[in-house]
């Protein structure tokens, strides 16, 4: 496999970036002054500060968004108590034995909750809405009277609606930090293809500063660029040991069928036999 610089993990573009950067610092502080070189000193602060703050941005919206399942958990176990109290009490009103509101009851059971407490597991969201037609019907002019009739406490209603205010106001939430956690991501692409581009450009620039015959500058290119060339290395190591690993896996099974179908030489006693007159 071929080895390059989008090869380097994100972390480790980050701390070659951070030793580039003191070594061009270090330079340009010893002198002589060389703007074309330093002039990578700014560039790679900034690719140092576009590397860290997805990771940083990263870390607070999973917090964040960690934080928020938990509250969303337990606002949502709030909504399915009252859907099941309210369904309950309108499912015991509808099956009692006698009473006036029996029909009524049911008629209204039927239509608020057509499928009982089928939905009380369901996602959040497809959850919220059910609940959310369930109260529409429950206050709806058609039905008012029966609920008043059998005495559903209007407190109860306004508690489910206000638990699932809460539970949609903190579900757009988690949105909101799962849109930004993608956009942290996408902005530590960005960043990463920035410090090849950066490392490129500064090699080649770093490669035609000197003549071959100038042994000392040459040293301190190489220098300079050590801790992107130190690091290009171990990956090619690491890639040439780990081709060598696939073929010394591949020999074994190689040698096992050319076993299997080689011709098999006669027993030399059994073909001494064969010789001897009958």
């Amino acid at each position: 496999m071929a080895v390059n610089m989008s090869n380097i993990p994100r972390a480790e573009k980050r701390e070659i970036a951070q030793k580039l950067r003191t070594k061009l610092a270090d330079r340009a502080a010893a002198g002589p002054a060389e703007p074309a070189l330093d002039a990578y000193i700014p560039e790679l602060d900034a690719v140092l500060l576009a590397l860290t703050a997805p990771i940083t941005g990263n870390i607070l919206a999973d917090t964040q968004r960690t934080a928020l399942l938990a509250k969303l958990d337990a606002i949502d176990c709030e909504v399915d108590t009252r859907y099941r109290h309210v369904e309950s009490y309108i499912d015991i009103e509808a099956h009692r034995r006698v009473g006036p509101n029996v029909v009524s009851a049911l008629a209204l059971q039927k239509a608020a909750f057509p499928d009982g407490l089928a939905h009380v597991d369901d996602p959040i969201p497809a959850e919220n809405r059910v609940c959310r037609e369930a109260l529409t019907v429950l206050r709806s002019e058609d039905y008012a009277p029966t609920v008043a009739a059998i005495g559903l406490p209007a407190d109860w209603l306004k508690s489910w609606e206000a638990w699932l205010d809460q539970s949609e106001t903190v579900y757009g939430e988690i949105e909101h930090a799962r849109t930004a956690r993608k956009t942290h991501v996408s902005a530590g692409q960005d960043a990463e293809g920035d410090f090849v581009e950066i490392c490129v450009r500064l090699r080649r620039y770093v490669g035609s500063r000197a003549k071959s015959s100038d042994k000392a500058r040459v040293a301190e290119g190489k220098v300079l660029l050590a801790p992107l060339l130190d690091e290009m290395a171990k990956l090619r190591a690491l890639a040439a040991a780990r081709a060598t690993h696939r073929e010394n896996e591949k020999k074994p099974a190689t040698a096992a069928v050319a076993a299997a179908v080689a011709p098999v030489a006669p027993d030399a006693t059994a073909a001494a036999g064969e010789d001897q007159p009958r």
